[in-house]
């Protein structure tokens, strides 16, 4: 498996997951690690969580949900 190389904000944002209650907003340009990120995390998750995108597409990609059909 290829090494995953995260950037400061991306750790911080690993971190607060793993580490805390707090809701997280990931976002970013395109190509930029977003859907990588969420896949580590969830892979490494030791709690539940949901992942949520705006767009049907969107959230296939994440293997997420919309948001509409969460709540």
């Amino acid at each position: 498996m290829k090494e995953i190389i995260f950037s400061r904000q991306a750790k911080r944002a690993i971190e607060l997951i793993h580490h805390s209650n707090k809701h997280v907003f990931v976002t970013g340009k395109a190509g930029t690690g977003k859907s990588t990120l969420l896949e580590y995390v969830r892979n490494n998750a030791t709690k539940k969580m949901v992942v949520l995108a705006p767009t049907g597409v969107a959230a296939i990609n994440v293997h997420g949900d919309t948001i509409h059909s969460f709540f």
